[in-house]
């Protein structure tokens, strides 16, 4: 037998040829360059074996395995570049392989045939790459491969657009080695193949003239010489989406199209957008400005404007495209944004387009919400910078805004799609974009909208409003973060849109406010009611913002007050608007927040600019201070007024009285000991606003209490003790309101109107039911409440209400009583009926008829009984609800009054109330935030950080309300009671000791009395950690005390 010869096989180039399959790039690039720089060695490798590697790497090609066809193409491109040095090769050879390794076998599998096709486009591209047939023109071979891709583009419809990316970047990658006949040839060979009007095509011919001005193109391609005339606009749109024209006039100049859809956007697109955008650019440049407005250019090109009407919103984004067209439409949305030039942005905000976006937000199909929320998020990014707040039309901004709020007709365009998209645009604005965006919403307020009723313009008026509220907060918090860096004057975006709510809200004539702020009109001919009653809560609320920012807050909130001042030195102006005795109310008022106003804008004035002699920041340190207060209560008093509410008119007159006595009493007697302390007059105004539910009235009553803070009495404080210790039902309620009211009225005789002012009472306070809703604090975190509704309910609509219900049930049982008896009610005219009343008179019932009417009426009067149970109840749980409500405001006040009032001595008169309520009251909340109050302060009062005791009478005080505590802490009660019960007791401990070392004695004897208590009466609840926490106490304080 004779022995078969042995292959030789090359270890080496094996390796190379598994490596360039690898999954990791890496070791696909260096078995490349072992190939290229080892292996093959010009003038050493015989043709042969460059034959051999050449058809390996073309077989390679069609390989599905790992990642054969990047690592084979690249070995293929690069070994390419070497023979076109050497010239060893003829290039129709090349071609040869790459014609004939690239074809499938016959009776492959639908695999195999695809493998090989994909493998043809990768050694077409690696052999254009490669710049072989470039080096040595030859046209009749890159002819040939040409022939090659454009067959498969034919023949395979879904590889028409890699065919046409791998003659593309052929022509644009290909550097100065491309000849300028290949890009014409490439044109043509398209041409004759009916591939120029496809988006390959156009892609194709856009890069060769742009590369190559001066080729000979086949104008006769495109009508008017150019695929961007503005002529054949629409011919470019269907070209763009890939679709064959429909019309049959000129089948030659038809859209050459597939109408095949893919996920991924045509790199046509990318080739288009770039050529609108160079040319923008050049007219940009030489200041033509206008050019992106007008249809053509001065090439008689397309613009960016029409581009997008034509191309995408009239055609992608049409009613009746199909979801993958109008997914296409989304993606190119977004490519413009992060690529177009910014002055071209707003030119994408056409009409279908946003309605496009409104409906995919809101879709339940995922493809076009996915693409819809990656356009929203691009707008925040691309509107930073750059927009002049001057221009008329706001540049993008303005479009953005516009064209946002149409498409959802004004409604609320983030709640109606689910998103955050204006919130985010104005939540990440600086202060310029905020002025811009402001200056747009101006503008969209002003505008005449052509048969709008009335409807849609409340509609349009409140999402204004609501916007600019948006725009006030923002800017408020770039103040906030800025603190005193800056003059928060400049923030001209929150200030000026709140100088024009002002004088659109209070009917001010043009004697009161300065001209200039009435020129800022919004809503021109009129702002509706409803507008306006919302413009003045969003005001508030705007206040409530603008007084988190403390010192600064208060100023501002001072300034846009005082544009409610009469100019004229006479107050005529004001007659226009009030009667006589109201308007010399007025002038005192404004002439005192004046003389305020003065003094406090020294002060700031003198911490921003801080002399040789002074501390810089003093003011702003020790705010709020007591002028601070009277002037922040002069502004909301005046507020109220001119938005019409006339009961602040009392309050304001009672304001003056104490303000008046205060300024008497200061330089004689000591401001907290006075009889009469105006301080404590302060109080009760305060708590005539506590009742009514409103996020700003809540944070300045507390700011303006913490400047009084200082100056009230222990009679100010037990005012406030005594409303803890109200009854939580309808008793407590009217006792509560019904002492009040005596209190307002300066001890006048209000017992005759006990009744009607208990029910103004009730009625007063019942709307806080549904605004405060759980109340305001969370335990123990002591901090301020926040509502769920910001505004009062109008006290005579509540009594109307009131009444329309009590109507509905008289006339519902007058209905079921009528009913029962079978006759007609009262209000039906029966009593006019006279031959009817005859002869219901003249008949008679018998036994069993009356058996049956008497079972009708006792259902009736059992349904009437059940109705009054019910309305009894929502009595009862309404005055509960309100009382609880008024309580927390209390509760609020107190707990400033312990933070910030910490060493004042009058602090102790507050701990047994708040043990009081904690133990009595049957709201859980309530009794942990009266615990949490106690423990807080406390928690605060450490070493010699506690209040100061001047005199014996304080320190007697002291030791009853220590006994006052024992006596709580006997009490049977919850364990959080206990343990704050606990604390303040060693709190009082403290205290003494700290007054007087002596008092030591007088605190044993009652903690000796406790616990014989605790030993001897079955009645005391005293917990066991009352005494071990007194115990620790005593090991500490022993080494301070012993001698």
């Amino acid at each position: 037998m004779s022995k078969k010869r042995k292959r030789e096989v090359d270890l080496e180039l094996v390796q190379v040829y598994e490596h360039l399959a690898d999954d990791n790039e890496d070791i696909r690039l260096r078995a490349a360059h072992t190939l290229v720089a080892k292996i093959f060695k010009p003038g050493v490798t015989s043709d042969d074996q460059t034959t051999t590697i050449l058809n390996r790497l073309f077989r390679g090609l069609c390989s599905s395995r790992k990642s054969a066809r990047l690592g084979f193409s690249v070995a293929l491109t690069e070994l390419l570049s070497q023979l076109s040095l050497a010239g060893d090769l003829p290039a129709a050879s090349l071609v040869d392989i790459l014609e004939t390794q690239t074809v499938p076998e016959g009776g492959t599998s639908g695999q195999d045939e695809r493998d090989h096709y994909f493998g043809r486009v990768f050694g077409a591209g690696a052999v254009l790459k490669s710049g072989f047939l470039f080096r040595k023109p030859n046209p009749d071979q890159w002819k040939r491969v040409l022939d090659l891709i454009c067959d498969l583009a034919i023949k395979k419809p879904w590889l028409r657009q890699e065919c046409g990316w791998v003659v593309l970047t052929s022509i644009a990658s290909g550097g100065p080695e491309v000849p300028e006949q290949f890009a014409i040839d490439s044109v043509e060979v398209l041409v004759a193949n009916k591939l120029i009007r496809t988006p390959e095509g156009l892609a194709i011919w856009l890069t060769s003239a742009r590369l190559f001005p001066h080729a000979k193109l086949p104008k006769s391609v495109w009508k008017h010489g150019d695929p961007l005339s503005t002529k054949d606009v629409n011919l470019l749109a269907d070209i763009l989406k890939d679709a064959r024209s429909q019309s049959e006039a000129d089948a030659e100049s038809e859209a050459q199209g597939s109408a095949r859809w893919s996920a991924t956007l045509h790199f046509a697109w990318d080739v288009v957008l770039g050529e609108l955008f160079r040319d923008s650019g050049s007219a940009s440049h030489n200041g033509s400005h206008n050019g992106l407005h007008s249809v053509t250019d001065k090439n008689g090109r397309v613009t960016f404007a029409l581009f997008w009407q034509k191309a995408v919103d009239e055609s992608l984004f049409s009613p009746k495209s199909s979801t993958e067209r109008k997914a296409w439409g989304l993606a190119l949305w977004k490519k413009v944004f992060e690529t177009a030039p910014r002055n071209m942005l707003q030119y994408t905000f056409t009409g279908q387009a946003t309605a496009c976006l409104v409906n995919s937000l809101k879709s339940s199909e995922r493809l076009l919400q996915r693409h819809a929320l990656r356009v929203s998020e691009k707008f925040a990014t691309r509107l930073q910078g750059g927009d002049s707040g001057s221009s008329l039309d706001q540049g993008l901004t303005g479009a953005c805004f516009k064209a946002l709020l149409n498409s959802v007709s004004f409604g609320d365009f983030d709640k109606i799609t689910n998103t955050k998209t204006i919130q985010n645009i104005i939540d990440t604005a600086d202060d310029n974009l905020l002025r811009t965006i402001a200056d747009t919403l101006l503008t969209i307020a002003g505008e005449a909208v052509q048969d709008e009723d009335e409807k849609r313009l409340l509609t349009r008026q409140k999402a204004v409003i609501g916007l600019q509220f948006k725009v006030i907060t923002a800017a408020l918090r770039n103040v906030e973060q800025k603190a005193l860096s800056e003059d928060p004057e400049k923030t001209g975006s929150a200030l000026d849109t709140m100088e024009t709510w002002i004088s659109e809200t209070f009917h001010v004539p043009d004697q009161v406010v300065d001209r200039t702020i009435k020129e800022h009109t919004l809503f021109p001919p009129k702002l509706l009611p409803g507008a306006r009653e919302f413009m003045v809560e969003r005001l508030t609320l705007a206040f409530e913002q603008t007084l988190k920012l403390g010192a600064v807050g208060c100023r501002i909130l001072r300034n846009k007050v005082m544009i409610l001042k009469p100019k004229d030195k006479d107050g005529q102006s004001l007659s226009m608007l009030f009667e006589e005795d109201i308007k010399d109310l007025l002038l005192r008022a404004w002439q005192k927040l004046t003389l305020l106003s003065r003094n406090l804008e020294e002060l700031w004035q003198q911490s921003r600019h801080p002399g040789a002699n002074s501390a810089p920041n003093v003011y702003p340190s020790t705010y709020p201070t007591f002028s601070d207060g009277l002037c922040l209560l002069y502004c909301l008093v005046l507020f109220q007024i001119y938005t019409g509410q006339h009961e602040a008119v009392e309050i304001l007159q009672d304001l003056l009285e104490y303000h008046d006595h205060w300024e008497a009493s200061k330089s004689t007697k000591s401001k907290a000991q006075t009889e009469d302390n105006p301080a404590d007059a302060m109080i009760e105004i305060i708590l005539s606003f506590a009742s009514t539910p409103s996020k700003f009235l809540k944070r300045i009553t507390l700011q303006i209490f913490e400047a009084f803070a200082p100056y009230v009495s222990r009679n100010g404080l037990d005012s406030l003790c005594r409303i803890l210790e109200t009854k939580e039902n309808v008793q407590g309620q009217q006792e509560m309101f019904k002492a009040e009211d005596v209190e307002m009225e300066d001890g006048e005789d209000a017992s005759g109107d006990s009744d009607d002012d208990s029910l103004d009472s009730d009625v007063e306070v019942e709307s806080m039911s549904s605004a405060d809703g759980s109340a305001s604090d969370n335990g123990a975190s002591g901090t301020e409440s926040e509502k769920s509704d910001d505004d009062s309910a109008d006290e005579s609509g509540d009594d109307e209400g009131e009444e329309d219900e009590e109507d509905e049930e008289l006339a519902a049982f007058d209905a079921a009583l009528a009913s029962a008896l079978g006759t007609r009610r009262l209000d039906q005219n029966d009593l006019a009926d006279a031959s009817d009343s005859e002869s219901s008179a003249g008949s008679d019932m018998d036994d069993d008829e009356m058996m049956e009417l008497d079972s009708k009426l006792a259902e009736v009067f059992r349904a009437r009984e059940e109705q009054q149970s019910k309305n009894k109840k929502k009595v009862s749980r309404d005055a509960k609800e309100n009382v609880v409500n008024f309580k927390n405001r209390v509760l609020d006040l107190l707990e400033a009054y312990l933070k910030h009032q910490q060493l004042n001595p009058f602090t102790i008169y507050l701990v047994v109330p708040l043990l009081q309520l904690a133990r009595t009251t049957s709201t859980k909340q309530l009794a942990e935030r009266g615990c949490s109050a106690l423990q807080q302060f406390c928690g605060r009062c450490k070493g010699t950080n506690v209040p100061m005791l001047t005199d014996a009478a304080q320190v007697q005080d002291a030791i009853q309300v220590l006994q006052s505590i024992h006596d709580e802490a006997c009490m049977e009660s919850s364990n959080a009671h206990s343990k704050a019960a606990g604390q303040a007791s060693l709190l009082l401990v403290k205290i003494l000791v700290h007054a007087d070392s002596v008092n030591i004695t007088s605190v044993l004897e009652i903690y000796t009395a406790t616990r014989l208590r605790q030993l001897t009466q079955k009645k005391c609840r005293v917990s066991p950690g009352f005494f071990t926490e007194w115990n620790n106490w005593c090991q500490t304080a022993r080494e301070k005390l012993a001698r």
